[in-house]
């Protein structure tokens, strides 16, 4: 299982600090890819906090990748930051607020969320 723990943690970890760092250097790419409107002059600053906040998210992983059995608490937030992402993105679609495209962009992270708890699941403490 620590091999699996390291793999799976540690693709999230890299994909995390891939986007992380793209929504840092290039917002306005990054929200038209998600099918977000143009981002105004001042509300940048909530893209880069995004970023920095999902680079957060890329070093917990890398954390658990590197040492599965202690970082394992972080799991469980990694899964329920995830699933509100996508909750999110779900809830402005069925709002009417905006089009499917980000929920698409974030399915990957439905995926993950659901690999973690599997994790959870398979390495429960006795």
């Amino acid at each position: 299982m620590p091999a699996y723990a390291r793999g799976l943690f540690g693709v999230a970890a890299v994909l995390n600090f891939l986007v992380g760092l793209i929504l840092l250097a290039a917002p306005a790419t990054a929200m038209a890819f998600a099918g977000v409107g143009p981002v105004p002059a001042n509300a940048v600053v909530l893209v880069w906090f995004a970023g920095i906040m999902i680079g957060v998210f890329g070093y917990c992983y890398a954390r658990i990748a590197l040492d599965p059995a202690t970082y394992r608490p972080l799991v469980h937030i990694g899964a329920v930051g995830k699933l509100l992402a996508v909750g999110c993105a779900l809830a402005v679609w069925a709002l009417g607020l905006d089009g499917p495209r980000l929920a698409r962009v974030l399915a990957p992270d439905a995926v993950f969320a659901i690999l973690f708890l599997d994790y959870l699941r398979r390495t429960k403490r006795a």
